[in-house]
């Protein structure tokens, strides 16, 4: 296997130290990974990226986090589960971990829309480029933090991939350490949210219009997003599976779309766009739009 060898710039190498610096000088887990993700951001652009650790055998996200927000992931779902053992990345993330790979090293980018994993996930978070490492946990064999970011269209560079590299030994030194500091607050469990993040997916789409949505068709949508099925939203909201369905089925036109596919694009694509201001709002409502503009029909 060919590597590319890149050389970086000054502002590059400062960037390392300062990173460097900063990860060998924490002595606890608390905000250490989304702070971590900020400031590779900063020399790596992306969309949004992720830190998650997972135990792969088990099909088990154990925790998770995101920058700059976290976007509406179904993690929980048994469809994503699936995609993910058939995830392209997968026969090099884990058999060449602590080192970064793009998943243009290993498909094209029209064979990766062809896939499921694309279509479940990808697709409706409006994202076709990632670029990930997996940091393999000394102590526990199945256990693995997950780093990856995400763009749309525009494909990770080799410099970007030096960086990530370059950095990838230092994070491993020191992130398990780190991760056995958090509380078990940060762990992420199945059918569970904070309720701040669902009372801000509400807010952001009562910002973006007048689409006359009930407080259960929002709180039906939100769970929608997070890939739950009719079944399981039943189970968490302590309605029936019919409810559950009527409640999503009569939210899809007042989004303007015709499905749950449809549903789940507009909303990601919402939820990653600032929030209008007030004389925005009263300009949609003048042109009496029925859906975000770009949301699917």
């Amino acid at each position: 296997m060919c590597l590319i060898v890149y050389r970086l710039c000054q502002s590059d190498c400062e960037f390392l130290l300062r990173l460097t610096a900063d990860l060998y000088s924490r002595s606890d887990g608390r905000s250490w990974r989304p702070e971590l993700l900020g400031t590779l951001r900063e020399a790596i652009p992306f969309e949004f990226a992720g830190c998650h650790v997972l135990q792969p055998g088990a099909r088990r996200m154990l925790s998770a986090c995101y920058a700059p927000v976290k976007p509406f992931m179904p993690s929980s779902n048994n469809g994503f589960w699936r995609a993910v053992r058939t995830h392209p990345l997968n026969r090099v993330l884990f058999d060449h971990p602590t080192r970064a790979w793009k998943v243009s090293d290993v498909v094209s980018r029209e064979r990766f829309h062809r896939t499921e994993m694309f279509r479940l996930l990808y697709r409706p978070l409006r994202v076709d480029c990632e670029m990930a490492a997996a940091i393999p946990d000394p102590t526990h064999a199945d256990r693995v933090m997950l780093v990856s970011m995400h763009r749309w269209r525009s494909d990770f560079s080799e410099r970007d991939r030096a960086i990530l590299n370059l950095a990838l030994p230092h994070i491993a030194k020191t992130c398990w350490k780190l991760l056995r500091t958090e509380s078990p607050q940060a762990i992420v469990r199945e059918n569970q949210s904070e309720p701040w993040e669902r009372e801000s997916f509400a807010d952001r789409i009562r910002s973006h219009g007048q689409w006359g949505l009930t407080k259960r068709e929002l709180e039906v949508l939100f769970w929608v997003c997070q890939g739950k099925t009719n079944s399981e939203i039943g189970r968490i909201l302590g309605i029936s599976e019919r409810t559950a369905e009527t409640h999503a089925l009569r939210s899809y036109p007042k989004l303007g779309v015709e499905n749950r596919f449809a549903a789940i694009t507009t909303l990601n694509r919402l939820m990653r766009t600032p929030p209008l201001a007030s004389w925005e709002a009263d300009a949609v409502d003048a042109l009496a739009e029925p859906a975000l503009p770009g949301s699917i029909r």
